[in-house]
């Protein structure tokens, strides 16, 4: 055979053989390899793991002209998280189901105590109690959800209400279950499920507060057709147990709705949809009591450091808290107690401007701490040159990985916000960048969290991120990396240091009251 035959032989085989991997792919045959005599499938020879504690985060060298920050120190900040969260515990620990640093509460009490002694600690000035009366407070007392099919009962471990549910009739209420999947129009279609318990799957984007069930119109879906009970699975791998907030959206606000309202687990929730999938009828005994607790005090404790003029800056940060609240908000906590120390050690005479620093109270029971100084703009804001609000700072990169949740050994980026001129934009997003504080791309609209109470009342600084595990029993130290606690808090102290250079007048809103997210070279 001559060579060019030969040649010509082997393409046409070799076309064969492409045409018949591409044929079997389209019918959908996967065929084994055929391994060679003697030999074994593939195995590492050690499976390696990463440890991932506070040592794993890269973090940024701090710059020879930058070496005043060096006091704020990550590790130290880590070691208030842990205390602040060890009063969460002693919650869960004292038996109460609802547990956590809740506004009104001994252990809410504990922290503002706590916050005093820090700022006494660091030689802050006229620390101080300021009181707020708590409208009355909802409180679960009692929960239990127990589904069954053809005689195999299952109990849902992660059950919990949704904040302001409705409680059921007196002795619970025995429902018949309908799953509903994402709760679309479509997914109604032909379904009956007035006085029934609604089953709903709900995408996590990315947790408790910005989920598919609220921002479709899922939940409201449900009770407009009768629903007497709903349940949703903000889908997160693995099973959390989640404190949400849910309901019906009224003036772009989310209101309570009218029947008993529960999150649970995505393990519990593939639970009830395995019963659903065995196509016998799902029973649901469901019970849910609940109190409204009037007389309740909240309070933001206040400390300060005079300066040399009568302007301020306000640095502030929520301290009650849904079970641990590691991220939220003992990181925006260790954040501003590290700045005050920081700035204590400044004499007066070098201080251009009276620092106040607050733990603000009532975050979750309608941020009245914060609320007092945007109805006392007029005189309590008059001369503020910046507000910075230290609010969910820290927090582990995560990914969802099929049914589980992979941690990195990055520092999730932060949503960000800033009200006031250019220059106070461009100053900040340099800070951003000078101590690694990775953020998005854009600036968000409008503020979250506390800075929303005064957003539009003078020029405010804020990082802000509400990940998977926010506002859930997942919440806990070992998510907070002391990294991105040292990266904030020096990017904040050198964001206060160069706004205490320019006038006030420089830092004000333009008259949109909105900054331009600044241009490419400072993001």
């Amino acid at each position: 055979m001559s060579s060019r035959l030969k040649q010509g032989t082997y393409i046409f085989i070799g076309l064969i053989g492409i045409v018949g991997v591409i044929v079997t792919a389209r019918a959908g045959i996967r065929q084994a390899p055929v391994p060679r005599a003697g030999s074994t499938p593939l195995q590492p020879a050690h499976k390696h793991s990463y440890t991932l504690d506070d040592s794993a985060y890269p973090r940024f060298p701090l710059p020879a002209s930058e070496q005043k920050y060096r006091d704020l120190d990550g590790d130290r900040m880590k070691v208030w998280v842990n205390e602040i969260t060890a009063v969460s515990r002693k919650s869960r620990d004292d038996g109460n189901r609802f547990w956590g640093r809740i506004a009104g509460t001994q252990y809410d009490r504990m922290i503002e105590q706590w916050t005093a002694g820090k700022f006494k600690e660091a030689r802050l000035q006229d620390v101080r109690d300021q009181f707020f009366d708590l409208p009355p407070q909802w409180f679960p007392t009692a929960w239990s959800l127990t589904a069954t099919a053809g005689g195999s009962p299952i109990t849902l471990s992660t059950l919990r209400p949704v904040i302001s549910s409705k409680p059921t009739p007196t002795g619970g209420i025995l429902l018949d279950a309908v799953w509903v999947g994402l709760g679309t129009a479509a997914d109604f279609m032909g379904r009956d499920v007035k006085g029934k318990a609604v089953f709903i799957h709900s995408v996590p984007t990315p947790g408790v507060i910005n989920n598919s069930a609220v921002w479709n119109g899922a939940l409201q879906r449900a009770e407009d057709r009768g629903a007497a009970a709903i349940v949703f699975n903000i889908a997160v791998p693995g099973n959390f147990v989640n404190q949400a907030f849910a309901g019906r959206i009224v003036d772009n606000a989310l209101v309570p709705g009218d029947v008993p309202t529960f999150t649970i687990g995505t393990d519990d929730a593939n639970a009830v949809r395995g019963l659903v999938e065995r196509g016998q009828p799902v029973k649901v005994q469901i019970d849910l009591k609940t109190e409204m607790r009037s007389g309740l005090k909240d309070a933001n404790v206040w400390g300060t450091l005079p300066g040399t003029t009568d302007e301020d800056i306000i640095v502030m940060a929520h301290h009650d808290a849904y079970f641990e609240g590691a991220l939220d908000n003992a990181s925006g906590m260790a954040v501003m107690v590290a700045l005050a120390e920081h700035f204590a050690k400044i004499p007066q005479a070098e201080r251009r401007r009276t620092l106040k620093f607050v733990t603000t109270s009532g975050h979750h029971a309608g941020s009245l701490g914060v609320k007092w100084m945007h109805d006392n703009r007029a005189t309590f804001l008059a001369k503020t040159a910046l507000m910075i609000n230290c609010e969910h700072v820290s927090e582990t990169q995560t990914y969802p990985w099929g049914p589980a949740m992979r941690k990195s050994t990055n520092v999730d980026a932060r949503r960000w916000s800033i009200n006031g001129s250019d220059k106070l934009a461009a100053l900040s997003l340099n800070a951003f960048k000078m101590f690694g504080v990775t953020i998005y791309d854009e600036m968000e609209e409008r503020c979250c969290g506390d800075g929303s109470q005064v957003q539009t009342d003078g020029p405010i600084v804020q990082l802000i991120e509400s990940p998977a595990w926010y506002h859930s029993d997942h919440d806990t130290p070992d998510v907070v990396p002391a990294a991105g606690l040292e990266a904030v808090a020096r990017a904040y102290a050198k964001i206060i240091d160069t706004v205490n250079t320019l006038n006030r007048s420089e830092l004000m809103p333009a008259a949109t009251g909105r900054t331009s997210s600044a241009n490419d070279s400072t993001r």
